[in-house]
């Protein structure tokens, strides 16, 4: 009877642990639903058990058995009841579970609004739910049929690293793909992580559909316990449940990423910039904390433009910006505000602590170049200029019309001049180009 039971033992959400934060609720429907299940169960034993004890007399009294005979007879009915209600129950359940656990995916998956996270969330509730010890998931990209592994559980990091292409693509994975259908396998082809604990593997490889079309793969992988790896209509209905939910949550993330940051340098963009300006300086306001505001001008880029083309120009603007994403502190807020002109939030931070921040980055400007590419080496300089609550003014507007006169300040005692280089191939190009402005 352990197989038929085997829906009793399933990992409930009362069961599970609560040490990652937000496991599970135990006040899921799902959760209700089993013990609904148990109730009904012995309540049907209770009707069942007691008539077939009523029958043995019956049998005695009018069919002419003897009490051994009726008892005996009535020994296989126990054990007919005892079947029957098992198997009954375990096919409700099992269909009922079907139903619940695509009903919780979603919404535990849907949970959060950031796409990292509710990834990392997925693995962990189907390893909860599907009582597995390894799972991997692996997000499509539109360009390719390639797959990158997102999220993982119970494996280690350098066995399947985050952020990094799948690095096998073995025959059950293309079929999963291809086919948009589960795939049980048993195979672990030398990979150590694709066994279970107890030294058996039963792997499951689940495509993630959105509206029937693939967007990802969920790999489980499991030990001989692992029961629900060989459910297929479990797990195909698993797989959808995940992927429309994940899909979406991708697709907001995208477009907020295009209403909150610069195409070109993937900094922030101007409007996201100023609504944190206000922000955190009402927060420095109430606070009493310093806040200061960085501005930096690109110097000589139209002059990059003209002599190298406006591609090479795209390329200094995206590598500053990468390079300036780099450089600021995790609470600082990079942006790009305008054609050559950058931005950085620097909360907690006085008029002396961005002064700093400003003569590293350009001695880190200074150190190598921004850009080569041809053949050639450009080196880039900035006007920076600096502005700091309450020091500067209380409101936004004070404060950024100091930064950039500061900032124009610098650029006028360099009486405009591109501190820009090039390679001594390129010099003589250079120069004359700067003959004709």
């Amino acid at each position: 009877m352990a197989a038929v039971d085997d829906w009793e033992t399933q990992p409930t959400p009362a069961r599970m642990g609560t040490a990652a934060g937000d496991s599970i609720r135990a006040d899921t429907p799902w959760g209700t639903s089993v013990q609904l299940f148990r109730r009904i169960k012995w309540g049907v034993r209770l009707l069942v058990y007691p008539a077939i004890t009523l029958l043995i007399p019956a049998d005695y009294f009018f069919l002419g058995l003897s009490w051994e005979e009726a008892i005996m007879s009535h020994l296989g009915g126990y054990l007919v009841a005892t079947l029957g209600i098992e198997i009954a129950f375990w096919f409700i359940f099992k269909l009922r579970k079907r139903t619940a656990y695509a009903s919780m995916l979603a919404t535990e998956v849907g949970a959060t609004r950031d796409f990292g996270q509710a990834c990392h969330r997925a693995v962990r509730v189907v390893a909860e739910l599907l009582d597995v010890e390894k799972v991997v998931l692996a997000w499509g990209n539109p360009s390719d049929t390639s797959l990158t592994t997102v999220a993982t559980h119970g494996i280690p990091p350098e066995d399947v690293p985050l952020t990094t292409p799948l690095p096998w693509c073995q025959r059950a994975v293309k079929q999963a793909m291809e086919e948009r259908e589960v795939v049980l396998t048993s195979a672990s082809e030398g990979r150590a992580w694709l066994s279970g604990s107890d030294g058996h593997s039963r792997v499951a490889l689940v495509p993630l559909l959105s509206l029937d079309r693939f967007v990802g793969l969920l790999i489980l992988v499991g030990g001989r316990k692992a029961s629900d790896l060989q459910d297929k209509g479990l797990l195909a209905i698993t797989g959808p449940a995940i992927g429309l939910t994940l899909d979406n949550l991708h697709h907001s993330s995208e477009l907020r990423q295009m209403a909150t940051h610069d195409e070109l340098t993937q900094l922030f963009n101007r409007r996201h910039f100023f609504e944190q300006l206000e922000n955190e300086l009402t927060d420095a306001q109430h606070s009493g904390r310093p806040l200061s505001l960085l501005m930096l001008d690109v110097d000589g880029l139209k002059l990059i433009n003209d002599t190298y083309g406006h591609s090479i120009g795209d390329k200094v603007l995206a590598n500053f910006g990468k390079l300036l994403a780099k450089r600021v502190r995790a609470e600082e807020l990079p942006a790009r505000i305008g054609g050559d002109e950058f931005a950085v939030l620097m909360p907690n931070t006085d008029k002396r602590g961005a002064l700093a921040a400003a003569a590293r980055l350009e001695r880190t400007l200074k150190s190598k170049p921004i850009c080569e590419a041809e053949g050639l080496e450009l080196r880039l300089s900035i006007s920076c200029g600096v502005a700091s609550y309450p020091w500067s003014g209380e409101t936004v507007a004070d404060i950024v019309q100091q930064a950039d006169a500061n900032m124009y300040g610098m650029k006028a005692t360099r009486k405009g001049r591109s501190r820009a280089a090039t390679t001594p191939r390129r010099e003589r190009h250079f120069r004359s180009a700067k003959a004709l402005q």
